[in-house]
């Protein structure tokens, strides 16, 4: 084991990451931050090589008799900058079209390697660093299965677990690649064989190293929205290869509030071992990230990480037991055969991170190292102290688990109060459902009881056996997008009541087949439903301010018994998020009712719902511009009774979210025949940066704009007060997304009528 260190011959100051490679092999080592190295050797004499940019190189025979440790000081070398005749091309383009040229010829016999690598990361606050892990690891890099890490090792300070110890090179960034990824966003590398098309190339001075030019190039982004990099790349001449980056992304990478400040930067050197291929020798990454609310700041958290690549073997065969596990970074066991195999040096420590070692203990927690202030802060420590002093209620230890009260409201029911118990039983694959309750105006009770039981698992497949009992107060039409909670508090305030109700008496009984095919849902039940009208003259016409007008008039449903069998298949199901994110979608529907089972109505109903989001442009950056579609139509052969007429969701009040006309004002439409077309580009920040308005991109602000058109229709003898639409509705609109991070601002027009609207959603994130 050799350790020394490499200076500045001129200062006598260390050099931080200094190469040192053992001559005519693939291992290596660099420098820490106060020009501190250890290697270990195999076998003596033997020779190391010292380098550092911008000096002399240097070389040292190390013997058995040497005496240790040894001090290798680089002498600087002269910088000059020759005659440069001006062309229409900066010398920097021509090189670095050289260097894309060069890494072609190598880059296609490269399929493979090996490396070990050793991995140090700490976390520091404003003050001092508050934590340290490190871990020693084989890696490996395929051209086509990409990168897999094996961890041997891991050290952290006390303070944190080794679950918690995430230091590692599987996710470490290769400059010398075309695409890198930063923090989520793809971003064109400085050697993409279209990278001058991105980028800018400008040659700052020349110098030596190993009687060999070294040029210096100054890196800088030819378009202005798209994510890329900024800084400076050092070029061999004669060879035209990287020998090292010192890049940082651009202000497009950043991240909406609560985060205010987001910053990276990355230094990354390359050696070719004597060889034809350049690889990376190591990556030194500094970040700092700054979050804060409104009465709520966290102090800056500084991430430094420092990572070394050695002991390369290239176009090896892998074993595909290293790819066999999905995760890129992996802890090995007894079943990996190289452990043990190889002992990984660390790079030395510098005297701060010595001193964190000895002072942090396991009471250091990074929360409180990372506590925050303000007097949103000081609430939430409020409530902490009262639940550590035991005031609090503790309400929890005396309400079962999966109990939880029910309240709703309506024109209808008035005020309806009562109990539900909904709870998962994973070990015996059981759920249960159990309600009751009360409405005061309407003097009915509610009770109910639903049960889902897996009773065979085949591989990813999972059947259910679903059964249940129901008598309650049912709305007339179901909406895609509102829920009776949010009705409720919607009536109460004074707005319109959006649904319509009728008393059901409900048994049914089916299967649920979970994965049938891949992210495929089938279910299938069958039902017997008594279905009885409510008084329509017993409206609760009532608000908590009595700020309402009189409400439209309640429809009554056709009463009878409906017995029928009702089938969905549904393709990516997922739970409704309002237009936060997008979804791609696909549910198919249809429901047959016949006298032939004992039904008072004869009827086939179908329906379908799709949902789909694609990325369109500036699709490299961690959030791309997306449009966004939604089609919902629906049909139906035979008398259908009204309490199965389908829904296109108008907006609730001012409530508007992605999915609904949003000129359709406080009510739906309803319709035996029905469809529904939605779409909206999200244009993300991109208006706002070419405006120029950085203030607004920098809060997240957006811009969408959209538009959307249906028809609802009936035929048959209905009564006339139905909510069908007149001729086909259609609007245009845009939208102002994320304004203080909490809020979409929609402004629409109809189309067919002169008719506006402003109203408000959640904002589109995702």
């Amino acid at each position: 084991e050799i350790s020394g260190r490499v200076i500045d011959a001129e200062s006598g100051t260390g050099l931080p990451a200094a190469t040192v490679q053992l001559e005519g092999t693939f291992r290596g080592t660099i420098t820490n931050n106060e020009g501190y190295f250890k290697i270990e050797l195999e076998q003596l004499p033997a020779r190391l090589m010292f380098r550092y940019i911008g000096f002399e190189s240097d070389s040292l025979n190390i013997t058995e008799n040497m005496s240790e440790p040894v001090e290798i000081a680089l002498k600087p070398t002269v910088t000059e900058l020759g005659e440069i005749v001006v062309t229409e091309k900066d010398p920097g383009l021509s090189i670095m079209e050289i260097v894309i040229e060069r890494k072609k010829l190598w880059r296609a016999t490269l399929t493979n390697y090996r490396v070990d690598a050793y991995t140090r990361q700490s976390i520091s606050n404003d003050t001092s660093i508050v934590s340290i892990s490190e871990s020693s690891s084989i890696a490996y890099w395929d051209e086509s299965r990409g990168h897999k890490e094996i961890q041997i090792s891991k050290t952290q300070t006390s303070n944190i677990s080794e679950g918690e110890n995430f230091a590692g090179v599987s996710y470490m960034p290769n400059f010398y690649d075309d695409n890198i990824e930063i923090a989520g966003y793809n971003m064109v590398g400085i050697t993409h064989p279209n990278a001058t098309r991105f980028y800018q190339f400008k040659l700052l001075e020349i110098s030596q190293m190993d009687g060999k030019p070294v040029y210096k190039i100054e890196v800088t982004p030819r378009r202005e929205l798209q994510p890329l990099f900024v800084g400076v790349a050092w070029v061999l001449g004669r060879d035209y290869a990287l020998l090292e980056v010192d890049l940082r992304p651009n202000d497009v990478v950043n991240f909406p509030p609560p985060v205010q400040d987001f910053e990276l930067a990355y230094k990354q050197q390359y050696s070719d071992y004597g060889g034809e291929y350049w690889l990376p020798v190591d990556m030194r990454v500094e970040g700092l990230i700054r979050i804060g609310l409104v009465g709520l700041r966290f102090p800056a958290i500084n991430l430094r990480q420092v990572s070394r690549l050695s002991d390369y073997e290239i176009n090896v065969e892998i074993p595909d037991s290293v790819y066999a596990q999905g995760t890129q970074m992996i802890r090995a066991d007894s079943s990996f055969i190289e452990i043990g195999r190889i002992e990984v040096e660390p790079i030395p420590l510098t005297e701060e991170e010595l001193i964190a070692y000895e002072t942090i203990d396991s009471t250091s927690t990074l929360e409180e190292a990372f506590k925050p202030e303000g007097f949103l802060a000081k609430m939430l420590e409020s409530s902490e102290e009262r639940d550590r002093s035991g005031r609090s209620l503790g309400l929890d230890k005396f309400i079962p688990k999966g109990l939880s009260p029910v309240w709703r409201y309506n024109r209808m029911e008035g005020h309806h109060v009562g109990l539900k118990y909904d709870r998962q039983f994973n070990e015996v694959g059981l759920r249960t459902e159990l309600f009751s309750g009360y409405s005061f105006h309407s003097e009915e009770w509610d009770i109910g009881v639903n049960v889902e039981k897996k009773v065979l698992t085949i591989d990813n497949t999972r059947l259910h056996l679903l059964m249940g009992f129901e008598n309650q107060t049912s709305t007339r039409f179901i909406s895609n997008l509102y829920t009776i909670g949010m009705n409720s508090l919607n009536t109460l305030l004074g707005s319109e009541d959006y649904f319509d109700y009728y008393r059901n008496e409900r048994f049914s009984g089916g299967l649920r087949v979970q994965n049938i095919w891949s992210r495929t849902d089938l279910t299938m039940v069958f039902q017997r439903e008594n279905h009885s009208s409510f008084d329509p003259d017993r409206v609760f016409d009532n608000s908590v301010f009595g700020w309402h007008k009189k409400r439209r008039d309640h429809i009554a449903i056709n009463n009878g018994t409906l017995q029928s069998a009702r089938f969905e298949i549904g393709y990516n199901l997922s739970s409704q998020t309002f237009g936060l994110t997008g979804h791609r979608q696909i549910r198919l529907m249809a429901e047959f009712s016949s006298d032939k089972i004992g039904s008072d109505f004869n009827f086939n109903k179908y329906a379908v719902i799709l949902d789909w989001n694609v990325n369109t442009f500036y699709k490299r950056r961690l959030f791309a511009n997306t449009l966004d579609l939604h089609l919902s139509a629906g049909t139906a052969t035979g008398h259908l009774p009204l309490q199965r007429f389908g829904t296109i969701d108008g907006s609730m009040t001012r409530f508007s979210p992605f999915g609904s006309l949003k000129t359709r004002l406080n009510l739906p439409y309803e319709g035996k025949e029905y469809w529904l077309v939605t779409a909206e580009h999200n244009f993300r920040t991109i208006p706002f940066e070419l405006l120029g308005l950085k203030k607004l991109a920098d809060k997240g602000w957006g811009m969408i704009i959209f538009g959307g058109a249906g028809e609802s229709t009936a035929d048959g003898k209905y009564p006339d007060n139905l909510m069908i639409s007149d001729g086909i509705h259609s609007e245009i609109g845009v939208s102002l997304n994320s304004v203080f991070g909490i809020l979409r601002i929609d402004f629409a027009k109809r189309l067919d009528q002169p008719e506006t609207f402003i109203g408000f959603s959640v904002p589109r994130y995702f």
